[in-house]
């Protein structure tokens, strides 16, 4: 098809040539069809579609004049016609192999960057699902070993406290309070248990979740922290949503141990287009960057966030607190 184009297109602009006459040339439209052959089909059909347009120049120059030979000034401007032809053939069909060259390394650069990002994404899924692991293994560890033989101590020092009761009240005091700081203790590492043992969440409870994060962390510092929700909260499946809880645990958590700050709200905000998960503090705001050290909590933050398809932000509020903020876009739903 391209090279019927060609050839149409020579035709063509030889019938304008003959039309004209032997004294008005129209070599320069040849260049048309011998660089469309040279783009669509190489070099070589280049040649044979300047070697075509020349002998069309030469035949319809022959057919205007109505004479047996033709002028020598005429061979001489189809030669040199012909050997324009051919550089311009020469000259195009470099730039096409370096053009497609450079397409052939920007496709495998691509391809290249692709399977780095998909290797990349393989890698923080398997680290996710490695600390997971780790954090269920030692969630268990603590509920099934440490916060029993914590029960259990407490159960011996009450006995002891019983005992003592009848012989020194002060004493029995003394060993009542061990036993309300060991019920304590135990309280705290059945909390902390049950916080590394929760690796999904439901998506419809990820609301309840939250609020529960609010209420254990004003039980555990006596800092105000407050929940809300608007919208639609609803999001893909239960990783997601466990990811959006660790984010919030851990905005959470270093607002009340590093923050210093007075008051922390938590909210989740859903619509149509998105969700957005933020967690502000009225701390004393974000440390220097000198400051901070090699903490990981921000950037796992980050890898959470980006894992799951959104962005993270942290920026400071109007006064001298923290704002940590999940945006993270709803996918289009399928018809």
């Amino acid at each position: 098809m391209a090279r019927a184009i060609s050839v149409i297109l020579v035709l063509l602009i030889g019938l304008a040539d003959y039309a004209s006459g032997i004294r008005v040339s129209l070599s320069v439209f040849y260049f048309v069809p011998v660089a469309l052959a040279v783009a669509w089909l190489g070099w070589r059909n280049g040649v044979g579609i300047a070697i075509l347009s020349v002998l069309v120049r030469v035949l319809g120059d022959y057919l205007a004049i109505g004479e047996h030979l033709l002028p020598l000034w005429s061979w001489w401007n189809s030669l040199a016609a012909l050997v324009t032809y051919l550089v311009m053939v020469w000259i195009l069909a470099a730039f096409v192999g370096l053009h497609r060259e450079l397409e052939q390394r920007v496709r495998e650069r691509t391809m290249a960057l692709q399977e780095a990002a998909q290797a990349r994404r393989k890698l923080e899924s398997e680290l996710l699902q490695v600390g997971s692991r780790e954090r269920n293994s030692i969630g268990h560890e603590l509920h099934d070993d440490i916060c029993q033989h914590l029960v259990g101590t407490a159960l011996a020092a009450k006995v002891l406290a019983q005992r003592l009761t009848e012989q020194d009240k002060a004493s029995a005091r003394d060993a009542q309070s061990i036993v309300t700081w060991i019920e304590e203790g135990a309280t705290k590492t059945r909390q902390l248990a049950q916080g590394l043992l929760l690796a999904a969440i439901e998506p419809g409870k990820l609301a309840e979740k939250l609020a529960e994060l609010a209420a254990e962390g004003t039980a555990s510092s006596c800092i105000p922290c407050r929940f809300r929700h608007e919208g639609e909260i609803l999001v893909s499946d239960a990783g997601t949503a466990a990811q959006l809880f660790r984010i919030a645990q851990e905005a959470t958590r270093n607002a009340l141990r590093h923050g210093q700050a007075r008051h922390v709200d938590l909210s989740l905000v859903g619509d149509a287009h998105a969700i957005c998960l933020m967690v502000e503090d009225d701390g004393r705001g974000l440390p220097l960057a000198e400051e901070r050290g090699s903490g990981m909590g921000l950037r796992i933050m980050s890898h959470r966030a980006a894992y799951i398809g959104g962005t993270l932000s942290i920026v400071p509020t109007s006064g001298q607190g923290t704002r940590v903020i999940c945006h993270l876009p709803r996918l289009p739903s399928n018809p």
